[in-house]
């Protein structure tokens, strides 16, 4: 009797395309804008290299999924740790994200939501709160959603409730569109492609977050007054989003010399603060921020986070021809880490390519690599006590005498 699954690289290729277009989708608003912004003020250096970006990437998944196409390895059919894995997740993360507001509120329930948001990294016990919150709830539901199974399903679908949740409460206006990210980013790597209902269900869930843009933007001061609506996504998603990092372009940030690497300096910036060493420096983003805003360096001055993108993060820290390779090689572990999580072979594997997936993203949206580096390297180490809390405490037994069953990927 025939299979009428897909074989393995066919199922790969479909899921690969999937996920691809959904960030490709996102990333080419901002790409749009920075276009917008050349035409109406000027072409600055690197503007080949940002308008480019999107194709290079994508060259790179192109190359991986021609070449990786064969030897895929089978799919576990029920994986016995990602139950567990994922009940881990809910209990270790759900306790650090009540921590987390506990100690910092609700900035959505708050008085002055546009600042609250931003006391996001005040909840102390090393971190692990806001980083529970900011990092690894969403790449746990993308995990989740990546790798659901019948088995799964309901602690898949609970974490990604609590992680849809803690969206909400942070108040910050993309909250629900992230969640829809997110979950069309885990779904598409899971089945390839979207039937109508789910388009359809997608299309509700816009409609949802369009109207949460508008009540949380309505709480903002700054957009008292102004249309929060769709126009304001527009316009935030393209020329608000890159003017950071075209504003970066047209002139060198005070304190960036020619020779030095934004990348290697931000992690030094970054370690001092953290460790205390050094709490006084300032990181790229910070310097762009004040150049943007008009808000001078000075001790306690608060600086709005501002998203340069990855292109232009990598253009300040790297020669050109290094940016363009660093680019292709990313869409290349791209690839593999979509295999990576469609396979679900094990804890380890499975959480560092959703790690991957989640932070090459964000990345190439944001910029700010070194911060990225440094609190997704440890939001691995958490997801990593999730998987050994919820092996230990919240596994099941399995029934004497039973085999694993393994079918091709679909």
């Amino acid at each position: 009797m025939v299979d009428p699954r897909p074989a393995p690289a066919t199922a790969t290729r479909a899921a690969t395309f999937g996920v691809t277009a959904i960030m490709l989708a996102q990333w080419i608003l901002p790409t749009v804008g920075f276009a917008l912004l050349v035409h109406d003020r000027g072409q600055v250096r690197g503007t080949a290299v940002v308008l480019l970006a999107p194709l290079i990437f994508t060259a790179g998944v192109f190359l991986a999924s021609r070449v990786g196409s064969r030897g895929l390895a089978e799919e576990l059919d029920e994986p016995a740790w990602l139950p567990s894995f994922l009940r881990g997740c809910i209990l270790v993360l759900g306790v650090l994200a009540v921590l987390h507001f506990s100690a910092v509120g609700i900035p959505l329930l708050s008085s002055s939501v546009e600042t609250s948001r931003f006391d996001i990294g005040s909840s102390g016990l090393g971190g692990f709160p806001s980083r529970a919150v900011l990092y690894a709830l969403p790449i746990a539901a993308l995990i989740g959603l990546a790798t659901i199974r019948d088995a799964s399903k309901r602690p898949a679908v609970t974490l990604w409730v609590l992680f849809a949740s803690t969206q909400v409460f942070l108040g910050f206006k993309g909250g629900l569109i992230e969640v829809l990210i997110i979950t069309a980013l885990g779904l598409a790597i899971r089945y390839g492609r979207f039937g109508f209902k789910q388009l359809a269900g997608f299309a509700v869930g816009g409609v949802v977050a369009i109207g949460y843009v508008t009540y949380v933007g309505s709480k903002y001061q700054t957009l008292a007054g102004s249309d929060a609506g769709i126009a304001y996504v527009i316009r935030r998603s393209t020329s608000d989003a890159i003017i950071a990092g075209y504003t970066a372009l047209t002139a060198r940030p005070v304190g960036i010399s020619d020779h030095t690497s934004v990348l290697l300096r931000d992690l030094g910036v970054l370690f001092g603060r953290y460790l205390g060493t050094a709490p006084e420096g300032y990181s790229f983003d910070e310097l762009v921020s004040s150049v943007v805003t008009g808000t001078p360096i000075q001790r306690g001055a608060f600086l709005v986070p501002v998203t340069v993108g990855g292109p232009v993060y990598l253009l300040y820290s790297m020669p050109v021809f290094a940016c363009i390779l660093v680019i292709f090689a990313l869409g290349v572990v791209w690839r593999s880490a979509v295999v990576r999580l469609r396979q679900a072979s094990g804890p380890l594997l499975t959480v560092g390519a959703g790690v991957l997936v989640y932070g090459i993203r964000l990345f190439l949206m944001n910029g700010n690599g070194a911060y990225l580096l440094i609190n997704l390297t440890f939001t691995f180490g958490l997801l990593v006590i999730c998987a050994g809390v919820g092996q230990v405490f919240l596994g099941r037994r399995r029934t004497p005498g039973a085999i694993a069953v393994r079918r091709p990927l679909h």
